[in-house]
């Protein structure tokens, strides 16, 4: 009766050292994850995804300013903005903060921002 009890123990503690998830692995998963919420998230899209679905807008409104080949896009809110190409294609999602957001680094082209056309030269 005692040995069956100190097999069963010894069963137990070696399925739960071979169970156990390693120190390295569980480090490694915790040092991947890094957000920062308060910085503008952007989202690149690859440029041959086709969207055959109705074109996205931001939920509250916003004031688009074009300067050279930086777009300002003024909000009241936090939100996040759907930028389509002038295809219709989704290009980018970009996550603004209330106030003032500095948009730079897009290509020169025709832009759909919140179904308004924006060209950049």
């Amino acid at each position: 009766m005692k040995k069956t009890s100190i097999m069963r123990i010894c069963l137990l503690l070696l399925v739960a050292i071979l169970c156990w998830p390693a120190e390295g692995a569980a480090r490694k998963r915790k040092v991947r994850v890094h957000r920062n919420p308060d910085s503008l998230a952007v989202v690149m899209l690859s440029p041959e995804t086709s969207s055959s679905r109705k074109m996205n807008t931001s939920a509250y409104p916003v004031q688009i300013s074009v300067t050279g080949r930086a777009v300002q896009i003024q909000s009241d809110h936090n939100q996040i903005l759907p930028i389509y190409t002038g295809n219709g294609v989704l290009y980018l999602i970009a996550r603004l903060n209330k106030g003032s957001n500095w948009l730079g680094g897009l290509p020169r082209g025709r832009y759909f921002i919140n179904n308004r056309p924006i060209t950049i030269n």
